[in-house]
C-alpha cells in the first residue's frame, strides 16, 4: 500500500499545548510538567464518539486517541515494525484489577496520542494511564470491548464523506466523492478501526484475511455484500471492509453507510455518493444543497413552526409552540468533499446519525460533526424581516458566520402567557434590507396548513432494539416529511442524533432499530437523560425562490415541526 494512502487514511487531529517551563532549586532545571488526560478524553480514533454512547467504547486490538495537555513530545519518532510499548518516553498502561497491559503508541503530540489497544486487553471497566519521561497523568476510565467500528472520515470527525475507495482494479481505486461517486455493483474498500482482537501480536505488519466476527454493511439502509472484513497490511490496528455497493441502494451524494458486527455493534455513520453511472453525483429532491455540489452563492431561508409536547421529567405536562425565523448565507467553494449536516440530508427513505460531545440544546459548542465550522465564506445581505397578517418581525441574530435565527413568537399551555404565535397558515413577504453582499430583495411565500402527527402520544417509551413508527396524516401534498430524534445522558455529557427522510407520498414511517443502536437508555432518574423525537415537514424539492444579484442558489422553505420528549429503553 502505498505512503500516501497510509496518510489520507489514517487522519488524526490534536490539540496543542505548551510544555510548561521554569527554574527551579537555583533556576538552572527545567520543570517537567506532568501529563494530564482529559475527562472522558478516550475515544475510538475514527469515529471519535462520545465515550457515554453504546459505539464510544474502545474494541481490542482497535486504534483510540488520548486528549490532554503535556501528553508527549511535539513530534513523533519515525515507526517501523515491530512496534514498542515506548515511544519516545511516552508508554500507556490499562489496567483493571490486578491486571494490566500495554497499549501500543503509534502517534505523539502534547494533546494527543494515538496508540492500539492489546488484543488481549481485558474487556469491561479499565482505567488507563499516560507515562511521559517518567511522570505518570490522571487515571481515566475507559471501557473496553471485543468489537466497536469506527469508520474514518474526510474531515476526520467521524462524519460526512467516510475515507471510502471505489475499486476498479488493483492498481485503480479512487477515494469516493462527489465529483467520483460510486456506481451500483461496483467494490468499495471501506477504511476504519475497531473490528477486534486479532491472533498475532498487534506490534507486528497484520497478516491478510477476514476476522471471525459477523460483519455486516448497510448503504442507504440497504444491506451489502460483505468481500472482506479484516485487518489492513499495511497499518496496524487500521481495518478495511470490503463490499458491493447494492442494486437496491438508493442514489445521492450524502448516502448514509454504517458497519455492525457481531449482530448488534454499531458504527459511527459516514456518506458515500452514489450515481447510476459513476458520474458526478446529483440530489434533485434537496434543492438546499446545489450549492454544496456545485460551487456559488446560497441564500436559504427557513421559516419554522415547532409545536413540541412535553410530558417527561415534568410535574404536568406543556404543549410549548415557537415560531422561528432562520437563514444560512453563504459562499460555497466547489469541492469533492463538501458536507453540511444542514443540507447534505439523506435520499429519502433512508436515514442519517451523529453523535456529539455535551448537549447541543443548551451548549453552543456541542455542535453537530461537520457543522463548525461553517463550509462556505458568509455573506452579508443585512437584516432579514418576515411579514405577514400578524405585523413584522426582523432575524439578527448570528449564531455562527453566515448563520442567522430570530424568535418570532410562542406560547405555552397552562401558563398564564399570552399566546403570540405568528406563523399561521397563510401568506407571507421575506425580505432583505441588502448589505455588502448581497443585495435588497423580497419574495412571497406561503405557509400551508400544519399536518397531524396521529400516534404522538403513543411512542413513548421507545424500546431502541425495536425501533418505532410514526404516523401522519394531512398537511402540505407537495411537501416531504422528515423525522428525527435525540437522546443525552447528563452524567456522562454524550449525545446521540438521528434523521430520517420518508419516501414522498407516505404517512408513515418505521425508525430502524440499528439507528438507535447509539442512543443511550433514559436512568432511572428522569431528571439525568432527555429525549425527544421530531416529525417535521417541509418542501425541498420545489420551494420559493429569492431572486437577488447576490444570489446563486435560493430557497424559502416554510416548515412545521411536531415534536414530543421521549424516553429511551
Amino acid at each position: 500500500m502505498a505512503e500516501s494512502r497510509i496518510h489520507r487514511v489514517v487522519i488524526f487531529r490534536g490539540r496543542f499545548s505548551m510544555l510548561v517551563a521554569g527554574a527551579i532549586l537555583f533556576g538552572s532545571a527545567l520543570v517537567k510538567a506532568q501529563p494530564f488526560i482529559y475527562y472522558r478524553g478516550v475515544a475510538n480514533a475514527a469515529s471519535y464518539m462520545a465515550g457515554g454512547l453504546p459505539g464510544g467504547a474502545i474494541a481490542r486490538g482497535s486504534a483510540f486517541s488520548i486528549f490532554g495537555s503535556d501528553l508527549g513530545p511535539a513530534s513523533t519518532p519515525t515507526l517501523s515494525f515491530p512496534l514498542q510499548t515506548t515511544l519516545a518516553g511516552v508508554s500507556i498502561t490499562v489496567t483493571q484489577g490486578s491486571t494490566t497491559v500495554n497499549a501500543i503508541p503509534i502517534f505523539l503530540a502534547p494533546g494527543q496520542i494515538n496508540a492500539i489497544m492489546p488484543s488481549n486487553a481485558p474487556t469491561g471497566s479499565v482505567s488507563l494511564r499516560v507515562t511521559y519521561n517518567g511522570l505518570t497523568s490522571n487515571p481515566v476510565p475507559a471501557k473496553v470491548v471485543n468489537s466497536s467500528v469506527g469508520i474514518f472520515s474526510v474531515n476526520s470527525q467521524g462524519a460526512g464523506p467516510g475515507i471510502l475507495d471505489n475499486f476498479v482494479d488493483s492498481s485503480t481505486a479512487p477515494i469516493n466523492s462527489l465529483q467520483t461517486p460510486a456506481k451500483p455493483g461496483q467494490v468499495v474498500i471501506l477504511w476504519g478501526t475497531g473490528l477486534g482482537p486479532v491472533t498475532f501480536p498487534d506490534n507486528v505488519a497484520p497478516s491478510a484475511g477476514s476476522l471471525p466476527l459477523l460483519t455486516e454493511v448497510f448503504v442507504g439502509g440497504v444491506k451489502a455484500d460483505v468481500q472482506y472484513s479484516g485487518r489492513t497490511p499495511c497499518c496496524a490496528g487500521i481495518d478495511q471492509v470490503v463490499f458491493t455497493v447494492p442494486s437496491q441502494a438508493p442514489l445521492g451524494c450524502w448516502v448514509p453507510v454504517y458497519v455492525r458486527t457481531g449482530g448488534s455493534a454499531v458504527s459511527n455513520f459516514v456518506t458515500v455518493a452514489i450515481s447510476s453511472d459513476g458520474s458526478p453525483c446529483q440530489d434533485p429532491g434537496n434543492s438546499l444543497a446545489a450549492a454544496l455540489i456545485n460551487g456559488g452563492r446560497i441564500g436559504t431561508y427557513a421559516a419554522t413552526r415547532f409545536a413540541v409536547r412535553h410530558d417527561v421529567a415534568v410535574l404536568s405536562t406543556l404543549d410549548a409552540s415557537t415560531d422561528v425565523l432562520g437563514a444560512y448565507q453563504a459562499r460555497e467553494k466547489l469541492g469533492p468533499f463538501n458536507f453540511n449536516p444542514m443540507f447534505s440530508l439523506p435520499p429519502a427513505g433512508a436515514c442519517t446519525a451523529y453523535s456529539v460531545v455535551g448537549d447541543p440544546s443548551t451548549d453552543a459548542n456541542a455542535i453537530v460533526p461537520g457543522m463548525t465550522p461553517p463550509t462556505g465564506a458568509a455573506l452579508d445581505s443585512g437584516s432579514l424581516r418576515i411579514t405577514g397578517a400578524k405585523g413584522s418581525k426582523n432575524a439578527q441574530s448570528n449564531l455562527l458566520p453566515g448563520l442567522m435565527l430570530g424568535y418570532l413568537a410562542g406560547s405555552i399551555s397552562g401558563l398564564p402567557l399570552t399566546n403570540t404565535t405568528f406563523l399561521d397558515p397563510g401568506g407571507f413577504m421575506l425580505s432583505l434590507a441588502g448589505g455588502k453582499d448581497i443585495g435588497p430583495a423580497s419574495a412571497n411565500f406561503t405557509v400551508p396548513p400544519p399536518f397531524t402527527w396521529t400516534n404522538r402520544d403513543q411512542v413513548s417509551p421507545i424500546t431502541r432494539s425495536s425501533g418505532f413508527t410514526v404516523n401522519w396524516t394531512g398537511g402540505d401534498p407537495n411537501a416531504s416529511v422528515f423525522v428525527m430524534g435525540a437522546g443525552l445522558d447528563l452524567p456522562s455529557n454524550s449525545t446521540a442524533l438521528f434523521l430520517c427522510l420518508a419516501p414522498p407520498g407516505a404517512g408513515s414511517f418505521t425508525v430502524p432499530a440499528d439507528l438507535l443502536a447509539n442512543v443511550p437508555a433514559t436512568r432511572p432518574r428522569l431528571v439525568q437523560s432527555k429525549g425527544v423525537v421530531y416529525v417535521g415537514q417541509w418542501n425541498l424539492a420545489t420551494p420559493e425562490k429569492m431572486q437577488s444579484s447576490g444570489l446563486d442558489f435560493s430557497a424559502i422553505v416554510p416548515a412545521f415541526v411536531s415534536g414530543t420528549t421521549v424516553s429511551f429503553r
